[in-house]
């Protein structure tokens, strides 16, 4: 076995910086989920908690587009003579491919190309290989970051690679230890989370892992009993496959039986000790996965068989090149689902993946569950039961080992958090976890500086901070700096009241910033304050503080408030005002798409036609996942062409005619359903 360095030259789109204004979480901790009566009690306990959008002290991930050039990507690899795994450990230690040596064919679906779009947490997120999904539902806070990595050897002298970070939203620290020792058709993956505070912590984690779709691929698993989206009630019901009543008459083990794009979860019983996934293929090959008890549930998304679900397809790569479906693994019943994890506790469990020729012909035999019957055999005689607890307790050995060679430096906040640790509470972070000192950047420095000397530094107006901060300790940390004037500035209130606002103290935040508008007004609270006036639905005030931050600093310190400036304006219908200030705005900010979409509307309204056909022409990177605007001004577009040719008045009858005549092109069409 070998763990080494390397690189891949790929087509990727580069990611060009960071959205520098805080994004604050939802002012509600839970969702209120809709089901259709048919789930159980327990299947109803905490459906939607604390599966609010959280994304502080996370920086949005919005800079980017679609010209991709060929890039050289870093990459770790992991190998025996059967197994080759390759990682990304600048993209949150991704598995970009697993390739069975014994046929040079790929077990997962590897992605030809690396293009960010905007279907995560902080925006930024691409397709393919094994994704590890930590922290907050919405993907991982990490999966267009680097994590740390490093090799280690087990007992027998194999060589294994660790990927860890610190997770700072939640203030836990995760691992994954990758095993593929000598003779091994499994990929063997441990995953440990460490919740070593005195608290509980809401925790999530999905193990995502696309594979290739074809006309016949059918999925499995270690039951049929599944949760499904019910789209009549916008929510959740139960029910068992090959048959749901979202699609009747069809056997949605198929995920191209779907229309549009779908998902239903696996619900194996509390006493199933080895839950699995497994997917077949009309070729006779199953890729399959199990792992130990704690990752009970499993799960199934398709993009579908419709044009939006195609488009998105071809989106995340190349035409005719995307076609994948996910089978996940996670903690709770669905990712709607809320699971904390106690004070003081270790989570861990093990998964194994791996390759193997079956009969298609019982795979795809018209008896979904004999046909699941068949291959819940093989996966049994291929990793039975007490095999893989085997595996996850010889694992399970190695986890706090210290590693021997550091391979890839991740950031630098388990650093700060070990010092802070060490220096405030004679502690330190979790053993086999190394966060060197010279992992520390200038996004640490006023961190480090509130901590040693007792205050947060100052710093010019027009400078971005250079990082966010949510952790209570930290919060305590400056409270205690700031009972002292010489401390006061600017900057430390507005990180304080960032801080308090997060947490929900909001009249504290409030009179935190205006204390530091006091002391030197800035673009930077004054926007913040119009987030309270936002979120408080006064739309006017919120506008206003946005013109005072553009008066104060000249201008704006970053395109981001420009967005959120002309976003405002948009929804209080000042069309000719926005389109008045984006042509004023200078074209390094005016040929951003995002700010494109945002005035396609005013521009629509002033009859700017060209600019209108410029956009639809655009091959568009930041349409978020389910987002319609830019279909719906198409129609609207067009309809409105229609009345000014026949001299009529535009009415939603007109608008409903246009978009039975001119469907969107396809390139911009990325309904879900």
């Amino acid at each position: 076995m070998a763990v080494y360095n390397s690189v891949i030259n790929m087509e990727a789109a580069d990611l060009n910086g960071e959205n520098p204004l805080p994004k604050f979480r939802s002012r509600q901790r839970h969702r209120n989920v809709a089901e259709n009566g048919s789930l159980s009690l327990e299947q109803k306990e905490k459906l939607g908690s604390e599966t609010g959008e959280r994304y502080l002290p996370y920086r949005m991930q919005d800079r980017y587009t679609r010209d991709r050039r060929m890039t050289p990507i870093k990459s770790i690899v992991v190998e025996n003579e059967i197994l080759q795994a390759v990682f990304l450990p600048d993209y949150g230690g991704r598995l970009y491919s697993l390739k069975d040596k014994r046929t040079n064919r790929e077990v997962l679906y590897k992605n030809p190309v690396l293009q960010p779009a905007n279907l995560a947490i902080l925006d930024a997120w691409f397709s393919g290989g094994i994704e590890w999904n930590i922290g907050q539902l919405g993907h991982t806070f990490l999966t267009c970051s680097p994590v740390h990595a490093a090799k280690l050897a087990d007992e027998e002298g194999n060589e294994f690679l660790r990927l860890y970070e610190y997770e700072r939203c939640k203030n836990v620290f995760w691992q994954i230890d990758v095993h593929l020792p000598p003779g091994s058709e499994h990929l063997r993956v441990y995953v440990r989370i460490v919740n070593d505070n005195d608290e509980a912590v809401p925790m999530y984690w999905w193990t995502n892992v696309a594979v290739e779709e074809t006309e016949r691929s059918r999925v499995f698993s270690s039951t049929g009993d599944v949760i499904y989206i019910d789209h009549h009630v916008k929510g959740f019901g139960a029910g068992k496959l090959p048959n749901l009543p979202t699609v009747p008459d069809a056997d949605v083990s198929y995920p191209l039986q779907f229309p549009f794009a779908n998902e239903y979860f696996f619900q194996p019983p509390h006493d199933y000790r080895s839950p699995w996934e497994a997917i077949a293929y009309e070729d006779g090959r199953l890729v399959y996965e199990r792992s130990t008890s704690l990752l009970r549930y499993r799960k199934m998304f398709c993009w579908g068989n419709h044009t939006g679900g195609r488009r998105w397809r071809d989106f995340l790569s190349r035409p005719g090149e995307g076609d994948y479906i996910e089978i996940q693994g996670g903690l709770a019943p669905t990712q709607l689902h809320g699971i904390d994890q106690p004070a003081q506790s270790t989570w861990d469990f093990t998964q194994l993946y791996g390759v193997v020729d079956v009969d298609a012909d019982k795979t795809n035999q018209g008896n979904w569950d004999e046909a699941r019957n068949y291959i819940d055999e093989i996966v049994e005689q291929l990793l039975p039961e007490d095999e893989v607890y085997r595996i996850h307790e010889k694992l399970q050995s190695y986890a706090d080992r210290e590693p021997e060679l550091l391979l890839h430096t991740g950031s630098g906040w388990g650093a700060l958090e070990r010092r802070r640790r060490e220096r405030m509470e004679d502690r330190t972070t979790p053993k086999g976890l190394r966060f060197e000192e010279t992992s520390l950047t200038a996004a640490q420095q006023p961190w480090l500086e509130l901590m040693m000397a007792g205050r947060l530094p100052d710093q010019g107006i027009d400078e971005i901070p250079a990082s966010w901060m949510v952790q209570e300790e930290w919060l305590a940390m400056l409270q205690v700096s700031l009972t002292e004037t010489e401390n006061e500035s600017w900057a430390a209130f507005m990180h304080l009241g960032v801080m308090l606002y997060e947490q929900g103290a909001e009249e504290e935040a409030v009179e935190a910033w205006e204390r530091s508008l006091q002391i030197r007004p800035s673009a930077w609270v004054l926007r913040n304050l119009a987030e309270v006036s936002k979120h408080k639905g006064d739309t006017e005030v919120a506008v206003s503080y946005l013109e005072q931050a553009y008066l104060v600093s000249g201008g704006f310190p970053d395109r981001a408030f420009a967005e959120e400036y002309l976003e405002l304006l948009m929804k209080s219908g000042q069309h000719t005002k926005v389109w008045s200030l984006y042509e004023s705005f200078p074209e390094s900010i005016k040929s951003t798409q995002r700010l494109q979409v945002i005035v396609g509307e005013a521009a629509l309204e002033m009859n700017e036609f060209d600019f209108l056909e410029r956009l639809f022409a655009a091959d568009l990177a930041v349409i978020r996942e389910g987002e319609l605007s830019i279909v719906k001004l198409w129609y609207r577009y067009q309809a409105k062409k229609l009345a000014m040719k026949n001299n009529v008045e535009l009415t939603s009858e007109l608008e409903t005619q246009a978009a039975a005549l001119f469907p969107p092109p396809r390139h911009i069409d990325f309904r879900m359903s």
